[in-house]
């Protein structure tokens, strides 16, 4: 079986998902083909696959990491004619590839080239609505999200069937951003999160034996967005060492994956052992994407959310682990370290971590990477019999 991948080119949790698909597809002796942009190629190339690079088309952030409405709107044009490539691209890269199926995580354009070569594809979303932002919005804000909402959700339905990579409700984290969308053909499968293992390094062992609770502080999201937040980690994490002890990833895929001390804190420009530090943490700091909160309910661990501040999904999902009892959330601008240790305290206690730890019982219960290849194969069994 030959399965071609897309990937959205913009935080690294796409890209985490697919890998964990395409090393259950390895296992099964498939040929595999990615395509993404900029550091999302840089990942999954380091982990050995082929990824054709295709230009990014993203919204704009600004230098404090926040998400610009009116500067996305304007520029528009030029991300729509970025988006134009994309589809060219990917036609010519599937054409040429042959796949018996095709798998898109959050990537149109590989959606819509997929089907326009009448072969078989899926895609997995935990986005289907762009209208989950809440508090104060500008008019420009709700036209903008309930139009690309209403015009995506019609093109995601050109999809054999979409995946939806999170808990059935009432338990959905992302229901702010999939729920009312109006798109057939869905389905939950459960968390899509990476289960690779390995081998505490020096700076985990240190980690893991400290008496002090334990926080591991991951950096992520787009690359515009993660300067402050890492400024953040560090020096809250200097500031509160009398209390806790800190290990911080910047998230930068291109890093070196070698911890170095800062002060009191271990600091990764990459870190490639999170599964060991999601195990040993007691808590976990985070922006609010889903792949980081995913991992994290399934590793049992309460979690502090700093979503990106105005971006319409972090802001649903953030709000939602709230409600559900597992996370305290605090915003970019108006943290300090009095508010972080506070919350720190809180969530290192018995109702975040048992809430925590419930929720990860029940997302133990599925096993998305099984759903989705199965309907790979079963999609290019169908395609290789032909019509009728």
């Amino acid at each position: 079986m030959r399965v071609y991948i897309g990937c959205f080119g913009s935080g690294l949790g796409h890209a985490t998902r697919m890998l964990e698909i395409a090393r259950e597809l390895d296992a099964r002796g498939a040929e595999l083909e990615f395509s993404s942009s900029g550091e999302v190629a840089a990942l999954i190339e380091s982990k050995g696959y082929r990824c054709n690079k295709i230009p990014l088309a993203d919204v704009r952030y600004s230098d404090a990491g926040e998400f610009l409405v009116k500067d996305t709107i304007l520029d528009s044009p030029a991300i729509l004619g970025r988006t134009m490539k994309q589809f060219a691209s990917e036609l010519r890269n599937i054409g040429r590839f042959a796949p018996d199926a095709v798998l898109s995580d959050s990537a149109l354009p590989t959606t819509i080239a997929g089907k326009l070569l009448r072969i078989p594809t899926y895609t997995v979303l935990n986005q289907l609505s762009l209208t989950s932002s809440h508090g104060r919005k500008s008019a420009p804000s709700r036209l903008f999200s309930v139009g690309m909402s209403a015009g995506m959700g019609k093109l995601w339905e050109l999809s054999d069937r979409v995946f939806l990579p999170d808990l059935p409700p009432p338990h959905t984290i992302s229901e702010k951003n999939l729920w009312g969308s109006g798109v057939d053909n869905t389905s939950y499968v459960g968390f899509l999160f990476s289960r690779e293992r390995h081998e505490p390094d020096q700076a985990a062992a240190e980690f893991a034996s400290s008496a002090k609770p334990k926080v591991f502080w991951q950096v992520s999201g787009p690359p515009m967005t993660r300067a402050a937040f890492l400024e953040s980690a560090l020096d809250f994490g200097a500031r509160l060492s009398d209390e806790f002890s800190f290990v911080v990833s910047g998230g930068d895929p291109t890093g070196s994956t070698a911890p170095r001390k800062i002060g009191p804190v271990w600091y990764y420009e990459w870190c490639n052992i999170a599964d060991v530090y999601f195990r040993a943490c007691d808590v976990v700091v985070s922006r609010a994407g889903h792949g980081t909160i995913a991992q994290a309910l399934v590793s049992a661990k309460p979690m502090l959310l700093v979503p990106i501040p105005k971006q319409p999904e972090q802001e649903g999902n953030a709000d939602k682990a709230s409600r559900l009892g597992t996370s305290v959330v605090l915003q970019q601008r108006a943290l300090t370290p009095d508010d972080v240790r506070d919350a720190l305290r809180s969530l290192s206690g018995g109702p975040f971590r048992e809430k925590a730890r419930a929720l990860g019982d029940v997302a133990s219960g599925s096993d998305a990477r099984s759903a989705i290849v199965a309907a790979l194969e079963s999609g290019a069994r169908r395609a290789r019999r032909g019509p009728g």
